[in-house]
């Protein structure tokens, strides 16, 4: 009898513990300020987790991620893998999911491994937010993870093919170029990747994203679409600067010293189209950059010449002008590389 009290009494204490643990995801989701409270609409690959009582963002929603799988179908097939979206509208849930962006300002992000997608509900969007931007780039993140070899795409890739597709920001981006192209802003391509992961502050994190949206345009425009397209899926094999290589001939520093050399015509553009172009104030400001820039290019070619000039004497320079008119030419280290440039 006591046996049989105390096996009555172990399997009380069970469910207990049982019912407990099952409750223990609510009342953490709670207390973290997550709310528990969500409807699901599911409808082909796409399963949309939403706030109750919010359908209509729930269909539109939907809509939305159906139009782009059928646009980037050809190009990013989607595959048979369901996707799960997550639409939030209580901050602590989305801090939760973005926890690496704690910050800066994020409206959407995605996991591509876990077929995951989390944007802020149009609610929690600041005025005038693009919603659908936000969904299809997120979309684009997901398909190009399930279309190539993530390790292999650069992140500035990455992000400008995903502003790129969802056509998020052009005009903004371009005049974002162009300032930070007079203001000597633009970000070295060995820094661009980095700007993404660990931004300085919210500027550069912002700066990052229109820089790469115009490389990915100046790069698509230098290959025309079906040959950028065969750069992209050849990511699936190889990294990108032999793709880069066996497709368009050119290695990942000529690539970039091509879209600095073409940085002068986004200022241009982009006064031109803002007015400011006609105003004498900014024909001086190209101007004066244009010449500080030929000026810093002389000098380098200059020395690299007094590099060269060292290298074959034994690093002593032999010109008696040239130490008279230079007091400092006897300085060692006086030409260190400045690897900044690119």
């Amino acid at each position: 009898m006591a046996y049989n009290d105390s096996v009555n009494l172990i399997a009380v204490y069970t469910r207990i513990l049982v019912l407990a643990t099952g409750l223990l995801p609510f009342v953490v989701a709670v207390g973290a300020g997550v709310d528990p409270d969500k409807e699901i609409l599911a409808k082909g690959l796409f399963i949309v987790e939403y706030p109750s009582g919010q359908e209509a963002v729930a269909e539109r929603t939907l809509s939305i991620l159906e139009n782009a799988i059928r646009e980037y179908n050809p190009v990013l097939p989607a595959g048979d893998a369901p996707i799960r979206v997550v639409v939030t509208d209580v901050p602590a849930e989305f801090e939760r999911y973005a926890v690496h962006f704690a910050g800066l300002d994020v409206t959407g992000l995605a996991q591509p491994g876990s077929d995951l997608i989390i944007v802020k509900a149009p609610r929690l969007r600041p005025p005038g937010g693009d919603y659908p931007g936000t969904l299809r780039h997120e979309l684009v993140h997901l398909l190009l993870y399930r279309n190539i070899d993530y390790a292999n795409l650069p992140q500035w890739l990455n992000e400008g093919l995903a502003m790129s597709l969802s056509n998020e920001f052009y005009w903004q981006s371009l005049f974002k170029v162009a300032s930070m192209f007079v203001n000597n802003r633009i970000i070295p391509y060995r820094l661009l990747d980095n700007s993404f992961y660990s931004p300085s502050d919210q500027m550069q994190f912002n700066d990052a994203y229109a820089q790469s949206l115009s490389m990915t345009r100046h790069l698509r425009d230098l290959l025309g679409e079906e040959r950028f397209w065969q750069l992209i899926h050849a990511l699936a094999e190889k990294p990108f600067p032999k793709a880069l290589s066996d497709i368009a001939g050119m290695t990942v520093l000529e690539f970039w010293g091509g879209y600095e050399r073409a940085l002068w015509k986004y200022a241009l553009i982009a006064a031109m189209a803002s007015g400011f172009f006609f105003q004498p104030a900014a024909i001086l400001l190209i101007i004066a950059y244009i010449r500080r820039r030929r000026i810093a290019q002389n000098l380098y070619r200059r020395w690299e010449m007094e590099e060269a000039a060292e290298e074959a004497g034994g690093g002593v320079l032999r010109d008696w002008d040239e130490l008279v008119e230079d007091p400092d030419a006897w300085k060692q280290g006086a030409y260190d590389d400045d690897d900044d440039q690119w």
